[in-house]
This record gives C-alpha cells, structure tokens and sequence, in this order.
C-alpha cells in the first residue's frame, strides 16, 4: 500500500484529533490531511510524479511531515538531507538523488546559494520559514492547490524514501526505502487509531532526516498520536515539552538522554505523563541505563536497527529494564541491558560465519537479517548492494552474538573489528569492561597498526583519577590480557555525529599516525 494511505485511513477516524504541535502552532489530522492534499495538487501542477524527487533541507517541522505525506500521495519520493553534512556531500547527495524540488529554511539559504551551480537538476526552490525575494514560500505553493482527494498509482516496489547514511570513508550511501519496506514496519509495528482511546503524544526530538526521526513521520500518524515536534534537541526544551504538552512517548539517542538527566534543576520538571522511553542509534553505555532506570518513572525500551533495515529489528522491553525482582532476576537483568534484546516478530536474526553459514548459539559472527522492510537498494550503487543484500539476508556489518533465549549481544562493527597476532579482538568488550570502571565515563576503542602483533588495541578514554597501569589490570581481570589496551589517550569527549555514535574514524586520525596507517 501507499503509506499516504496511514494518514488518510487516521483523518477518517479522529478528524478532530490534534495531529501536529510545533513552534508554529498546531493541526488537527482533519486539517493535516487538507494541507497534504494541496500540497500534492501544487506538486502535480508542477509535474512530480512518480520518478520525480522532493527534498528538504531544514530543522523539524510540521511541514516536514505534510511535505512527506504529498510527496508520497502523488508517488514522488522524499528526500530528507542532513543539512549538518558537508557541502560536498550535500551536492552529492541532492544530485545523486536527482532533486527536482527542494525545501529549505533560512538558516540553510546561504548554503544553498553557495551550491546552487553545482546542483542543475534541481529545478524549483522554496523556502520553508522565511520571505525571499529570491525563493517563493512553501505557503505560496500549497495555495495554488485544490483541497480535493487526490491518489497515484504506486507499486509497493516504488520508493518511497531515499534517506542518506552517514559517509565515514566514503560519500553517503542512498538507503531506498519503498512503500511495502515502510508499510510493513508499520503494520508490524504500530497500532490503528483508536477514536475513543486516550490521546497519546511523541515528542520528537530526533532529525527527521534520520530514519528514527523518519519513521516519526509514519508509524505513530497510523497509531494516531499526537506528534509534538522539536526543531533541534535541547536538553531543557526537552523537559519543558514535555512538562507542557504531556508527552507520553518519546525517542531518544543515548548522548541525548545522558544530557536531560544533567540538567539543572531535572527533578523539579513534571514528567510523569511519561509512558514510555526509547533509546537507540548509539550504543548506550551501562552507567547511563542503569541511572535512567532509577531516575524515569516510565518504561524503558531500546531498540536497534539500521536505515537498511526500515528502523528496529530488535528491542530490549520494560520488563527487560526492571530490576524490583529476586537477587537471581536481577542479576539476569543486568545482563541483559548489555544486550539490545530480542528480534522484532517480523523479523529473522542470523549470525552468519564468513562461508555464510548461520552460527550456533553463543558464537560471534556478522549480524544479518531478513524479513519484507530490507532496503530495497543503496542508490546507483550495484555492487554495494550485492554486497550488502546476499540471497534473502541483509549484512548489517556489525559484528555479535545471539545467547540461548536469543537476546542479541553486539560487539562491534565488522570493519572496526582488531587482529592483535591473529586473534580477533571486538571494540565493543573492551569499551564495556572500560566503562565499568568509575575513573571512566566513556570509552572508544580503536587498532593501530603494529610491526610486531599487526594491530594493537588503542582506548581513548573520558575520565580521570586513573593511572593506565590502572586501566590495564582492570581489563586484564575481565578479559584475556591480549585484549588490554596498549595504549591510552584521554580526551575531554569523544567525536560523535548528530545520532551520538562515535566517529572513529576522526579518532584514528588524531591518534594513529599517518606513516602507520
């Protein structure tokens, strides 16, 4: 099915209902479903149809998601962009996609004009939150459109979304999502409107050009829930929203979450319409869950996924986050918050050796999986998908285990992994076992390269009060001695993208020396 169809199916039901809050103001899903529908009528006049590509460049918005929605009904796809990549990777990445049309806020108006040359197909601008001389405005063009229904033909193998993955040693890759990648993580996920049920509300915090802020954008409009957007994360405008609009749902990445507990005066917020909080993008350090737990009077839930693989593909509940049981359930518990839990049900887990074969419980091997929402391709990259899409299973590059009740431990990324004298060493271990101990915070792991053992293990470290001497028997108490950092650098914060993972990338080149690498 067409994913417009989510919100059409929820206008029907709730009309009334308030569908989105921003800076703005609001919208009822009646009056969503309206702004959606002019909007797709000025993009026919304009001659988007299907093949034809809509992108935006901006902070959170309610027009985000009614520019999502109008693209989808007249079969377009949408191209959210990160406005935070570099300007090379922005003309990659709006010419690579051929957008036709694009969006942008202020802010980004200079940027673009610093582009423009460069990005000819590109054959209409408008401009989102401001008036320009130069750009007509998202209002102008919605006002030449007709309020009456509107649909196009799509197939469920059409795309739908084109989202960019971070680019580290390369420019990003183009994840296509299509309708049925979309629609069934919706299905599977979500469910319908309930006309009589309480209202629920998701504050969104997350870029929407990110597939945990994309996904934002579908699945809780098909639930029916009230989204309240945030332009950009701020950890006091977080709990103010929530405070104000009484949230109920929310997403989180870990450095995010860490950030709202910091902040001054935390207690004195009223969260307690809080229902549930999920965390995921980035790993989430122990410390940090283990605080969240004590300090949220709400369920936790993490989740794991790819943009490859339509968002999560596993999830660790909030019966896995309590820790009010026995001594023996506890224990269990704790250990599973290293875990990032269970597959979803419409998902299949593999740990795949390198013959390709699935490996048995409690082995380490690359995680890979299956089901109906793997990427459709890496756009105009065929070997890059063939790489990535073997047979049914998506190789997801990270690197883990699944243990006898089948929670997925992860250990690292495949390209991360380290070979100190033929032995495989994950990141992942030795940044846990770091953590553990109270004169570090953070931790991140990375090989250098060594004339005598090929690789040796390099910690770069937040924190202090420890010698590294220190550091090395703690981890030579939890792991083989191997295992031990050969060296450590100590840095005031580690490198990280706007999802909060670590860029490691940026650290071999700070710490590993050019003439080694």
């Amino acid at each position: 099915m067409n994913t417009a169809e989510f919100l059409t199916i929820t206008a029907s039901i709730v009309p009334d209902r308030v569908a989105l809050v921003d800076p703005g103001g609001s919208c009822t899903y009646g009056e969503l479903q309206i702004r959606v529908y002019r909007m797709a009528h000025a993009f026919k006049d304009l001659g988007l149809g299907k093949g034809h590509n809509v992108g935006v460049m901006a902070v959170n918005s309610a027009e985000f998601v009614e520019l999502y929605y109008a693209s989808a009904i007249v079969g377009a796809t949408f191209v959210p962009l990160n406005y935070r990549a570099k300007t090379e990777e922005l003309t990659y990445m709006i010419d690579a996609a051929s957008v036709n049309v694009l969006f942008i806020s202020e802010r980004y108006q200079s940027l673009l004009d610093e582009i423009r040359p460069d990005i000819s197909r590109v054959e209409h601008v408008y401009a989102l939150d401001f008036a320009s001389d130069g750009y007509p405005s998202i209002g102008d063009l919605r006002e030449r459109g007709s309020d009456d229904p509107i649909f196009a033909e799509t197939e469920e193998e059409d795309a739908s979304l084109v989202i960019y993955t971070s680019g580290t040693t390369a420019l990003p890759k183009g994840v296509v999502l299509t309708h049925k990648a979309l629609s069934a993580y919706v299905l599977n996920t979500q469910n319908p409107a309930d006309p009589v049920g309480e209202r629920e509300i998701n504050l969104v915090a997350v870029p929407l050009f990110h597939i945990a802020g994309a996904t934002q954008m579908i699945g809780p409009i098909f639930s029916g829930r009230t989204l309240t957007i945030l332009p950009q994360f701020e950890p006091a405008a977080w709990l103010e929203a929530v405070e104000r609009e009484s949230v109920t749902h929310a997403f989180l990445v870990p450095t995010m979450l860490k950030r709202i507990m910091e902040v001054d005066g935390f207690v004195s917020h009223d969260i307690s319409s809080l229902q549930n909080i999920t965390y995921g993008a980035a790993p989430m350090p122990f410390e940090v869950v283990r605080q969240a737990i004590d300090v949220f009077e709400c369920g936790l839930m993490n989740a794991y996924g790819q943009t490859e693989s339509t968002s999560t593909m596993t999830f660790l509940g909030p019966d896995d986050h309590r820790l009010d049981g026995t001594d023996e359930e506890n224990e269990m518990t704790i250990k599973r918050l290293r875990s990032v839990g269970r597959p979803m049900p419409d998902i299949d887990v593999g740990i795949l050796g390198p013959d390709g074969g699935e490996l048995p419980s409690g082995e380490p091997g690359e995680i890979c999986i299956r089901g109906e929402r793997i990427m459709r391709e890496y756009q105009g990259r065929e070997e890059e998908t063939a790489d990535a899409i073997q047979g049914d299973w998506l190789h997801t590059g990270d690197v883990g285990y699944l243990d006898a009740d089948s929670y997925l431990f992860i250990t690292g990324r495949l390209k991360d992994l380290i070979i100190r004298g033929g032995e495989n060493i994950a990141p992942a271990e030795i940044e846990q076992v770091l953590e553990d101990h109270d004169a570090v915070s953070e931790a991140a792991v990375i090989g250098m390269p060594d004339v005598d053992w090929g690789e040796v293990v390099v910690a770069i470290v937040v924190g202090s009060g420890a010698s590294d001497d220190e550091l090395t028997d703690f981890v030579k108490t939890h792991l083989a001695s191997y295992k031990a950092p050969a060296r450590y650098e100590w840095v005031d914060e580690l490198p990280r993208n706007v999802m909060g993972k670590v860029l490691k990338n940026d650290l071999r080149d700070q710490f590993v020396p050019a003439e080694s690498s």
